[in-house]
């Protein structure tokens, strides 16, 4: 687990992406947002409690162009995350969460007592890093080549062939297969088709694919 998490500033609002929390704790993303979703549930059952006040629904831009869901956590939105996770995990998430938060706000503080233009100066390489910060994640979000989908696209066709030799399965029995394994493919990893995938999680789709078995 990487001890590194950015937080960011939007709106005078000290957030954490995410994307973020879910690489920092070794979680797909997309159960991450499963879980931030029934978060939600739960606090929209209470009048008094604000959701925005914990987690911020918003959208990023694959390589694909396609747009996908995630969330800004803000601080309570960690402590909620935290208070559901166990072990080394658990207490590693809250460290860097809390240490990164802190130190947000006493930047923050600071800032506020420097000049105008020093300030201006400050939000200028601010905007910068940040710049650069997402070009890097959207290159790790770069969808998979034309010759990486065909790769795919053939050991699929190889694995469920396995499959339907070994169980000695008809042709009915072969259409269901292929139809299970695109299914869980895109639950797996959270994408409308093998095409989207992301170039990162190529070589763990591939080991994904030659251990697939369906479901009984």
């Amino acid at each position: 687990m990487e001890n590194n998490l950015q937080v960011i500033e939007q709106n005078g609002q000290l957030l954490v992406d995410s994307r973020e929390v879910a690489e920092m704790v070794d979680k797909r993303h997309a159960d991450l947002v499963r879980s931030i979703e029934s978060y939600l549930v739960v606090i929209g059952q209470n009048a008094k409690l604000r959701s925005d006040d914990f987690f911020i629904e918003s959208t990023y831009q694959a390589g694909t162009g396609k747009l996908y869901k995630h969330y800004l956590l803000t601080k309570q939105g960690c402590e909620m995350v935290a208070n559901k996770m166990t072990g080394e995990k658990g207490v590693l998430f809250t460290a860097a969460y809390v240490t990164q938060f802190n130190e947000m706000e006493q930047n923050l503080q600071s800032f506020s007592n420097l000049s105008p233009q020093l300030q201006q100066m400050i939000r200028l390489e601010q905007r910068q890093n940040e710049t650069d910060q997402r070009i890097g994640k959207l290159e790790n979000n770069l969808g998979i080549n034309a010759y990486q989908q065909t790769v795919i696209q053939k050991r699929i066709n190889k694995r469920v062939y396995e499959l339907v030799e070994r169980y000695g399965e008809d042709s009915e029995g072969k259409r269901r297969m292929f139809s299970s394994i695109h299914r869980n493919f895109r639950d797996a990893f959270a994408v409308p088709t093998y095409k989207d995938l992301r170039k990162l999680d190529f070589e763990e789709a591939i080991s994904w694919i030659g251990t697939w078995r369906p479901l009984i």
